[in-house]
């Protein structure tokens, strides 16, 4: 299994294995975060030789046995004359009583840094698991060792639980393996997973082990296969295992007394208000890290840690204390003490506590929520009043973008014989189903409405258009239609919000179709003063088929309006505002405003991760292609392909597969890119808007490209006629640059010509790009560098951050490959514009540099930034500028993507 979450770490410790200079380095972890893994993936990562070390506890009481360990693991013939001069040395002076203990154990570390000196290693990289676990002499001889290292060849990391302030690490360069971030965790958590494990189950889980792989693994062991698939609610906080009762031991080491005792009594709710307990003691707590005060609200800090006071307090003296809190909480914290009170009544109230359950939702507290909802589940008898309580939390969490929470609770619920709740579970349903990229096939639509009932008819009428603008969106126009027809009779019954909604999925399925009116058309000629009076999702879908319909400027402003109204908009419409602003400013090609769109997109997303949502891993995947990391963005698109299956949109999957085929092609990989470009055709050829999947251009260059002349002109002809019944801006310039591809000798200059000549200055840079870079590639020898160097000036000015390959024979594309991974063949050099046309040879510049610069030009060919260079590189900022104008200095470099070029 790949290791998840710890790519920077593993970074850090390699970048320190490949440094010139012999270094060294502590890595500290909790029990069971993954100090070992870690080790492992460096080992299996660098060049260099390298000895595991590893620790044997029970050898900890024999003086030296570490520093044997080591010796041995260097498989040296004269380290054992070594290993038996160190144990001579050190029997001798524990019986020298004259000898004082200071100067017989500095005696002994000279003696073994002159033995490791003397063994005249190669360049080796120590890795020692566990030094902690050692015995106290050999952690103190490495330690000594550690810093003492220049001449030895050697690069040492060491993986210890802590760092004692006083111990002989503590002088030594620390990297802290900290908790794996809640995305991190679920991608763990499904990878550890049964195949039919819960989503919200995985996302509870990852949250309740606070990040920590190793008690997230003794957890899934350890629960039933129906709580896992989400049948049988979970037990909150969950029982403790083994690396749960090793965390809250080195937890509360400091704490004893009176603190431990309110620590325990904090620990038996998720959440309380401070206002019921003893400020000095809480502020006591929080200062030793044992308690999270925001606010006027206070929880246990580690789930772990209050797993284990939780469980390790008795059931019955539990029950008093839940009596005595909620009494004590009924006042200043209702929600406390409907907690509380779930475990001493005998009839519990399961409707209030899911009341209290959708109040933390609302307030921002899901994991709150979450642990009381499991606990109504747990204790209710599955009645309609609480399933309609259920469902309230459900759509909370829905509206706070927690798609598999809502799925897990969505569940639980039967169907309801009002027509009322039916219609919000039914617009729950489907919203789930749609948002987590699955098919929305709404036959409970099918049966017949009373028009004449006007809740009824709007309530349906509402649901028909919700599920027409899916429709559209996953392309199966005529089925969007449908739904809006048999929606049109309750139209006269139905709500201004239902009609505006309507309303807006009829021009969704006009742009998907290519036929979305003009602006002028829309909503006053799209007046501020209207779309203001529009409703969020209304705006949204606007928004979207502006978008598709290739009017940025427009879809911009609509976007801006259902940002700028802030705190009033539901988070799930701030995420998909911010997602498909992103999706807007790539399809203009504006890629320095898409990446930074995704930024904010990510950076304002309190949601966790999920991959397995289409619309996530396409714009992730953009990012790292965007960004030059190409295998990268290769991952997470296969990783989403993967989890696709025939319940899936079709749509989504198209997409996914048009953009893994334009990764491989403008990485040079032909044969690989025209397999997914003829899957995503095969997928959407139903489509007959080719601005929509936008990958028939793509499809007539990979071919023409491997000399299939007639495929190509098979496809041209079918973009031709999609684009006459259906004219877009990005239609003209795509089609034109294929017409120029598949030109005979007697037509080919005209074309050619007239690819190029039909750009305007408002179009999309990228296009502009694609279309030198592929006249480049089929060009004669003459025109080769001139077009590829304009083909290079084009991909910078659209904000491309990846390095730029030079045109060979057949391509002229952008390649992520860093200069050690370059292909071999002949090349062509093509210089970026103004660069003089005999560009030095790449391992000539190398030469030239140090080794530390040689480091940081690695980092910058593979698109690190200068404080992510900073980093990994243990260096200042100002020191990466520094070594980075050096460096241009010496190749003769002008910029950053100058220097990039040069060196592939």
């Amino acid at each position: 299994m790949a290791l998840t979450g710890r790519r920077l770490e593993v970074d850090r410790i390699a970048t320190l294995a490949v440094l010139p200079r012999e270094s060294a380095m502590v890595v500290v972890g909790d029990p069971g975060s993954g100090r070992s893994s870690v080790l492992d993936a460096v080992a299996d990562r660098v060049s260099l030789p390298v000895v595991r070390v590893g620790v044997n506890g029970s050898e900890s009481r024999w003086p030296l046995a570490g520093v044997t360990s080591l010796f041995t693991a260097l498989d040296d013939p004269r380290a054992t004359a070594h290993i038996a001069h160190l144990l001579q040395g050190n029997g001798s002076a524990a019986t020298e009583r004259t000898t004082p203990a200071q100067t017989a154990g500095l005696a002994a570390a000279h003696d073994f840094l002159d033995a490791v000196h003397a063994l005249t290693l190669p360049p080796t990289l120590v890795l020692i698991d566990d030094l902690d676990r050692m015995d106290a002499e050999s952690q103190e001889l490495i330690a000594f060792l550690a810093s003492r290292l220049a001449g030895t060849a050697l690069r040492v990391v060491a993986s210890v639980r802590t760092v004692p302030s006083d111990g002989p690490l503590a002088a030594l360069p620390v990297l802290r393996i900290e908790p794996l971030p809640a995305d991190e965790a679920l991608v763990l958590a499904r990878a550890m997973a049964p195949e039919d494990a819960n989503e919200g189950v995985l996302a509870i889980l990852a949250e309740e082990t606070g990040g920590n792989p190793g008690a997230l693994r003794e957890q899934l062991s350890v629960l039933s296969r129906e709580q896992l698939g989400g049948s049988e609610p979970l037990v909150l906080p969950l029982r403790p295992t083994p690396t749960t009762e090793a965390i809250a031991a080195l937890a509360l080491g400091s704490a004893a007394g009176r603190d431990l005792d309110v620590l325990a009594r904090l620990a038996l709710v998720p959440v309380a208000k401070t206002a019921g307990w003893d400020r000095d003691e809480l502020d006591d707590l929080a200062d030793a890290g044992l308690t999270s005060v925001k606010g006027q609200t206070v929880t246990v800090r580690d789930p772990l840690v209050r797993s284990v006071l939780y469980w390790r307090m008795p059931a019955r003296d539990r029950r008093a204390a839940h009596t005595a809190l909620a009494t004590a909480s009924a006042e200043s914290d209702p929600r406390a003490a409907a907690w509380h009170r779930s475990f001493v009544d005998e009839v519990p109230d399961v409707v209030a506590l899911l009341g209290a359950a959708r109040s933390y939702v609302v307030d921002g507290n899901a994991q709150a929520a979450v642990v009381l909802t499991e606990r109504a589940l747990h204790i209710g008898g599955g009645t309609e009043d609480e399933h309609v309580a259920l469902l309230g939390v459900a759509e909370a969490l829905l509206a706070n973008r927690l798609l598999g929470f809502a799925a897990r609770y969505l569940a639980a619920i039967r169907p309801f014989r009002a027509m009322a709740d039916e219609t919000r579970r039914l617009r729950l349903e489907y919203s789930v189903q749609y948002l987590s990229g699955d098919v929305v096939h709404a036959d409970e639509l099918l049966v017949p409405v009373d028009p004449a009932d006007a809740s009824e008819a709007d309530a349906v009428g509402g649901l028909l258009a919700m599920v027409a603008s899916f429709r559209a969106e996953a392309w199966e126009l005529d089925h969007a239609r449908d739904l809006l027809a048999r929606a049109e009779p309750l139209r006269a019954s139905a709500s201004p919000h239902t009609v505006e909604i309507t309303t807006a999925a009829e021009e969704l399925i006009a742009a998907v179709d290519g036929t979305l009116p003009p602006d002028a058309e829309l909503h006053d000629g799209l007046s501020t003063s209207t779309l203001l009076r529009m409703s969020d999702p209304a705006l949204l879908l606007l928004a979207h088929a502006l978008s598709i319909a290739e009017r940025y400027r427009s879809a911009r402003r609509v976007f801006a309006l259902v940002l700028a109204r802030g705190p009033e908009t539901m988070p799930v419409w701030t995420e998909a505002a911010r997602y498909l602003s992103a999706e807007n400013e790539v399809r203009s090609g504006n890629f320095r405003q898409a990446l930074r769109a995704i930024d904010v997109w990510e950076a304002g997303s309190s949601v966790v991760e999920r991959l397995r949502e289409p619309s996530r891993a396409i714009a992730i995947a953009w990012r790292h292609f965007a960004e030059g990391r190409t295998p990268e963005a290769l991952e997470v698109l296969d990783r989403c392909l993967a989890q696709r299956s025939t319940n899936r949109l079709w749509g989504a999957t198209a997409k996914l597969y048009a953009l893994r085929g334009r990764v491989l092609l403008l990485d040079g990989r032909l044969d690989e890119a025209v397999v997914s470009l003829e899957a995503a055709d095969a997928i959407g050829r139903s489509l007959r808007n080719p601005a929509v999947l936008r990958h028939l251009g793509d499809l007539v260059e990979v071919y023409s490209r491997l000399g299939r002349v007639d495929d190509a002109r098979a496809v041209a002809a079918r973009l031709a006629a999609d684009h006459h019944a259906r004219p877009s801006r990005w239609g003209a310039l795509v089609l034109a640059r294929c017409l120029a591809l598949i030109a005979d000798d007697t037509t080919r200059e005209t074309a050619r010509r007239r690819a190029l000549e039909l750009f305007q200055p408002h179009d999309s840079q990228f296009e502009r790009a694609r279309t030198f870079a592929a006249l480049a590639a089929v060009g004669s020898p003459s025109e080769r560098p001139r077009l590829g160097a304009a083909a290079a000036a084009a991909y910078e000015a659209a904000g491309l951050r990846r390095p730029l390959a030079a045109p060979v024979a057949t391509v002229a594309m952008p390649s992520s490959g860093s200069a050690s991974s370059l292909r071999s063949g002949p090349v062509l050099s093509v210089p970026a514009p103004g660069t003089p046309r005999s560009a030095p040879d790449p391992s000539a510049v190398l030469t030239s540099l140090t080794a530390e610069e040689r480091a940081v030009v690695q980092k910058v060919t593979e698109g690190y930034r200068n404080r992510e260079i900073a980093s990994s590189l243990f260096m200042s900022q100002r020191t990466v500028e520094l070594r980075l104008t050096q460096i241009y200095r010496k190749v003769g470099a002008r910029s950053r993507s100058h220097l990039v070029a040069l060196l592939t």
